[in-house]
């Protein structure tokens, strides 16, 4: 699927002329168009009460049969979107025991602020009428009976922190306990209940009237707190799936922060990956919004940047699906349409040979969606190091044993149940790598870890250093130095006997303020020590390496090239062989390989340049080298996406591949015989 989200605006809606907009959505190669139907506002004249009818809709026609009729004679699928997380203050002055209430019961506002002529509206409680039977079930009922929609989708669906009595009462119900004053303090997976329960009726409500319409459904794969919106918890991707037959996330990358505030670069391929479910039935939604933030929500993003960005999706096994302000009439920049148009037809050319592809990776990363969780991600796709995730919602030992190398972040060994998993895994062969500075968690594991149980959390560590070991040197390949720049939380640990110390600590040799002013700025009174950084222990048949303390917060919060190396070489060290997919590219090219019976694809994603990019700068050179397993012959290596001229030859069990040159994205096809 290609999809297109209109953002539509009412005052816009006397504009719309149903044939053109569906003649140029199919100009831009979307096979899907999402828009509004219903819910803060009605794109149609609804019967039911409360349900606020678009003031804008030309009288004596049906704008949303037309707009459906158009879309369908082109083959284009439509979605109706609806949003019941607000509604205008004339429902609040009716029925206020349908809101959402602050904890001072004072509801939530939005868009008090805006200027010109606009209903004020508040925010709706999950529990309540508005979401539920009174109005979200009759609408969705009425528009069911009277449409051929294809599906639907619900914007912001999530609950809002609510102090009403129903959800203190539902709050001491689940959790034994009265509400805490602060939504800070509720449980964790509090708000994402809330929000699958009203989902459900909406759900049930569905499938009762027409099975075959999919619902999609928002997933949230981190938890964040939004300054407009509130707390969005984390959900379990299958919670998610028990109330929705597809699901979405968004991967904006909202310039508008300023350059301090760019999201990662790694962000849309990262939630692609954390949205797959561990069969890869099902694909997620990657929504893409094309303006640099919703305060510029009517510009573009630069096209530079835009490109690469959208690219990850369909690159990392998601489905493409644009936001867009307007539809192409009310689209000033034309720069949108354009960047969209491209992708779209970029998809088109790679969709043929990607369907039933699956992913080919050496790594399980098991996650949390911490910031740690991020770091590890962040290094191994600067690495080229091909992984999956495993999430601690849903471990599958049996899945684990799949793959060579597993990781482990800080905090995880601490899930209860994980532990045993991963010795198990470990016992039966495989290598593990793990950081961790949480004393309970490696008094636990000290036998995995390969230390002693006399452990102490130390202090946070500035002007350090950490120096590679004899026994570690392949840790530091490419590196012509022996120590890399260290700070953080160290746990000391004594290693048992039989283990190997890849690295060690060189501790502060100033305190900070003063580390540039003499005398000691350039001396270190203690050059060596025998405090581990890198432990190898031998555990049954496999292997761990232990990290006491948190490389990944050295990557995310310094972006130095060594840490990234150390993580890279320890790759390759637990792994003991050459890797599947060996690539000649940038660290700020991603890459992406995935297999079928007679196909292996490979994916090249440029992003080289300063964020935000400013222009897409070629890679020329591009060169990888594949392992072809059990005594496959290649046919044939082609550039899908970019046509470029392709050489190939056959070194013993590999093949090795060179390209001129890489634009924006490409995608190689490895035809097998």
């Amino acid at each position: 699927m290609r999809v297109i989200q209109f953002n539509l605006q009412v005052k816009d809606t006397p504009g719309m002329n149903p044939a053109k907009i569906a003649k140029e959505t199919e100009e831009m190669a979307a096979n899907v168009v999402v828009m509004n139907v219903g819910g803060i506002y009605a794109w149609y004249e609804s019967k039911v009460k409360y349900h606020h009818i678009n003031e804008y809709l030309p009288e004596n026609r049906d704008l949303l049969k037309e707009l459906i009729e158009e879309f369908h004679k082109r083959n284009i699928r439509f979605v109706a979107r609806f949003d019941f997380s607000i509604t205008d203050d004339t429902t609040y002055l009716e029925k206020p025991q349908w809101f959402a209430r602050h904890r001072d019961k004072s509801p939530y506002y939005r868009g008090e602020k805006r200027m010109g002529d606009w209903s004020l509206f508040l925010n709706t409680c999950s529990t309540g009428g508005y979401r539920n039977e009174e109005v979200a079930v009759p609408v969705i009922n009425e528009v069911l009976d009277n449409y051929d929609i294809d599906g639907i989708f619900f914007n912001a669906p999530s609950a809002s922190a609510c102090f009403c009595e129903r959800c203190q009462e539902k709050y001491i119900e689940k959790y034994g306990k009265p509400m805490p004053d602060s939504d800070a303090e509720f449980e964790g997976d509090w708000l994402s209940q809330c929000t699958k329960d009203n989902i459900a009726v909406i759900y049930k409500t569905i499938k009762a009237k027409r099975a075959d319409v999919p619902m999609i459904l928002y997933y949230h794969p981190n938890s964040v707190i939004s300054k407009s919106f509130g707390r969005f918890d984390r959900d379990s991707i299958y919670d998610r799936y028990e109330t929705a037959d597809l699901i979405c996330t968004e991967s904006q990358d909202v310039l508008s922060k300023g350059v301090n505030g760019i999201p990662d670069t790694i962000h849309p391929i990262v939630a692609m990956k954390s949205g797959q479910t561990e069969d890869g039935e099902l694909l997620p939604f990657g929504i893409i919004h094309s303006c640099p933030g919703m305060d510029w929500r009517h510009v573009g993003l630069p096209e530079a940047e835009y490109l690469p960005w959208m690219c990850q999706v369909p690159a990392s096994r998601g489905v493409i699906w644009h936001s867009l302000t307007g539809y192409n009439d009310t689209i000033t920049d034309k720069r949108i349409i354009r960047a969209v148009t491209t992708v779209d037809n970029m998809i088109k050319k790679a969709e043929k040979d990607m369907k039933g592809a699956a992913g080919r990776a050496e790594v399980l990363l098991l996650g949390n969606g911490t910031a740690a969780t991020g770091g590890w991600a962040e290094a191994l796709v600067k690495s080229h190091i091909q992984f999956d995730f495993m999430f601690e919602y849903r471990m599958n030992k049996e899945l684990m044993k799949k793959y060579p190398v597993v990781i482990a972040p800080e905090g995880f060994l601490a899930y209860e149940g994980v532990s045993d998993m991963i010795k198990e895994y470990v016992s039966d062969g495989g290598s593990l790598i793990a950081e961790n500075t949480d004393f309970n968690s490696i008094l636990n594991n000290s036998d995995l870890l390969g230390v002693k149980k006399d452990i102490n959390v130390g202090e946070f560590l500035y002007a350090s250093y950490l120096r590679f070991e004899e026994e570690g040197a392949a840790l530091k390949a490419g590196m012509d130095t022996d120590k890399a720049a260290f700070r953080g939380v160290v746990s000391y640990c004594t290693p048992k006997d039989g283990t190997k110390i890849l690295a060690t600590l060189v501790p502060p040799f100033a305190p900070l303020e003063v580390a540039g002013a003499p005398p000691e700025r350039s001396s270190i009174p203690t050059p060596h020590t025998d405090i581990p950084l890198c432990i190898l222990n031998e555990f049954g048949k496999g292997k761990v390496m232990f990290l006491p303390f948190s490389l990944n917060m050295l990557v995310t919060g310094y972006k130095m090239s060594d840490h990234y190396k150390m993580i890279s070489n320890a790759f390759d060290f637990m792994l003991g062989r050459r890797r599947d997919l060996e690539v000649s590219v940038p660290s700020a090219v991603q890459v992406s390989m995935y297999a079928k019976e007679k196909q292996i694809l490979v994916h090249f994603v440029n992003e080289i340049g300063q964020r935000p990019l400013m222009e897409n700068i070629p890679f020329h050179g591009l060169s990888f080298s594949v392992k072809l397993d059990n005594f496959q012959k290649v046919k044939n290596v082609r550039s899908v996406i970019g046509e470029e001229k392709v050489s190939f030859k056959i070194s013993g069990e590999r093949v090795d591949v060179s390209v001129d040159k890489l634009e924006v994205w490409d995608m190689f096809s490895i035809d097998l015989v």
